[in-house]
């Protein structure tokens, strides 16, 4: 009897060992998101996610311009956090060579957000800016 109850609280601090720590979903900004000061972003590269082509923008003015418009949209996360691939539009912030936050318009930090049109509109109007092409 006693192998019988040892072997079931094997069974069960093994199940509960397991599982993995709940993600809370929090509607957020990339100013909220972003590990740091905000405005200590020095270069921010883009990457066209259907040609692979890459810019890197050091321009402050610009930098500083698009930073204030973008970073306070909140973004709501999605209810769906299932993987997904590909992407058109990939966003590397950097303070120095210190890449600190990579994203993309739908996922920040691994976490999937809901379409959010203001946000995504103010990524593609940069990248077609910066590519001198549309999107």
């Amino acid at each position: 009897m006693k192998r019988v109850i040892v072997f079931f609280l094997v069974i069960v601090i093994t199940g509960c060992a397991n599982k993995p720590n709940p993600v809370f979903l929090n509607e957020i900004s990339l100013s909220e998101a972003y590990p740091g000061n905000i405005s200590e972003i020095d270069k921010i590269e883009l990457l066209d996610g259907s040609s692979g082509e890459r810019k890197v923008i050091e321009e402050q003015v610009v930098i500083e311009q698009w930073i204030s418009k973008i970073k306070d949209i909140e973004l709501t996360p999605d209810d769906n956090q299932e993987g997904r691939v590909g992407y058109v539009y990939g966003i590397s912030l950097y303070e120095g060579d210190e890449i600190k936050l990579g994203f993309i318009p739908n996922q920040i930090n691994e976490i999937y957000y809901k379409t959010n049109t203001e946000f995504t509109e103010l990524i593609r109007a940069l990248f077609e800016e910066q590519f001198g092409k549309e999107f």
